[in-house]
């Protein structure tokens, strides 16, 4: 198995993780979105009869599964919740693992992981260095109410359930702080990336 660096971009909602993973895409770098992964995973078959084993087999509808249905059923209890993620984990760590090993062997020698909820959860023993984006409170709930159309309070209590910057910076290598214009997260993130490559 070829290895090269796996490097998680990270942070709480509204950060502005996004604009800086399509910023080291447009580099060239293979970055994968977690968010995106977990929702690719749901149609593999083999995924798909193990959630509907667990949570009915109405969750699957013309091969696709009721994300809605599969919601209200799995948010019913913590321990529902659980056996979600101890279905999807295993199906979305191996995804992420196979996508590096294939940027790998194409000869990339970085590749980035873009995710929320890295730190603490199954992706992080797999990451060898941390960017953590972070963002003034406020500002982090004006642009989740804009992005998603929310209330402030919806928007605040997302933040708020989410891994607390002070658990994500004990494990941060780099920090980028976008508090002010796009242009100057882009520049943190070029820094970011001469640092990590000169290595």
């Amino acid at each position: 198995m070829k290895k090269g660096t796996i490097v998680a971009i990270t942070g709480q909602s509204g950060c502005g993780k996004s604009t800086l993973s399509r910023y080291y895409s447009s580099k060239g770098y293979t970055v994968i979105d977690c968010d995106k992964v977990a929702k690719e995973v749901r149609r593999l078959t083999d995924c798909q009869i193990r959630l509907a084993e667990e949570f009915g087999f109405d969750i699957i509808v013309e091969g696709v599964i009721d994300t809605k249905l599969l919601s209200q059923r799995a948010f019913a209890t913590p321990e529902k919740l659980q056996k979600l993620t101890d279905i999807t984990h295993p199906f979305i760590e191996k995804e992420i693992l196979d996508r590096a090993q294939t940027a790998f062997e194409k000869g990339q020698e970085y590749v980035f992981v873009d995710g929320a909820v890295i730190i603490g959860g199954i992706v992080e023993k797999h990451c060898d260095k941390f960017i953590v984006v972070v963002v003034e409170f406020e500002k982090q709930c004006r642009r989740l109410m804009m992005r998603d159309d929310i209330d402030y309070d919806r928007a605040a209590n997302r933040i708020l359930s989410q891994t607390p910057y002070s658990d994500m910076l004990k494990k941060a290598d780099y920090v980028i702080n976008n508090n002010t214009a796009v242009e100057n997260l882009i520049l943190q993130g070029e820094l970011v990336l001469r640092q990590l490559t000169k290595n």
